[in-house]
């Protein structure tokens, strides 16, 4: 019996310093695994949060008029093409008013020549002039998207 205790005590002895050995092996490929370089899209990533945290908190516009889905508004906004720049009017129904501070976001509707244009203005932008409301609707909805699948004067709002 005590030759067994011993021979099991030898075991246990010569087993534990492989364990440490493997413990130490697996905390160096953690390291390094750790050190590798980041990758590409990950930089991307952390780029465009650093960006959306400096835009969240910069100032909001005051200048632009309370909107609601459903009124008919004409956006001013400056378009730049081949170095010229000029302003181009689009009127039309809002159908969406999306986010909100800085990144808030209007959807403008029109049909022009039989053709429905959509248009997303971001209210922030230094690009968007002025913003006139021609006329306040009443409506049940904050998204009229299913102006979308109506043709004609149906798709008007009053």
């Amino acid at each position: 019996m005590t030759e067994e205790k011993k021979d099991h005590e030898k075991l246990e002895v010569k087993e534990a310093p492989k364990k440490e050995a493997i413990k130490v092996e697996t905390e160096t490929k953690e390291v390094k695994a750790k050190a590798k370089p980041v990758s590409k899209k990950a930089e991307k990533v952390k780029i465009t949060n650093k960006m959306d945290d400096m835009t969240r908190y910069s100032p909001v516009r005051t200048d632009l008029p309370e909107l609601k889905a459903g009124d008919i508004i004409r956006v001013s906004y400056r378009v730049i093409e081949g170095g010229k720049e000029r302003i181009q009017v689009f009127e039309g129904t809002v159908i969406a008013l999306k986010h909100s501070g800085i990144q808030k976001t209007v959807t403008v509707r029109k049909t022009s020549f039989g053709v429905a244009v959509e248009r997303i203005f971001p209210l922030n932008s230094k690009l968007v002039q002025k913003i006139d409301v021609k006329r306040h609707s009443k409506v049940r909805r904050s998204k009229l998207y299913y102006l979308r699948n109506l043709k004609g004067k149906a798709a008007r709002y009053m």
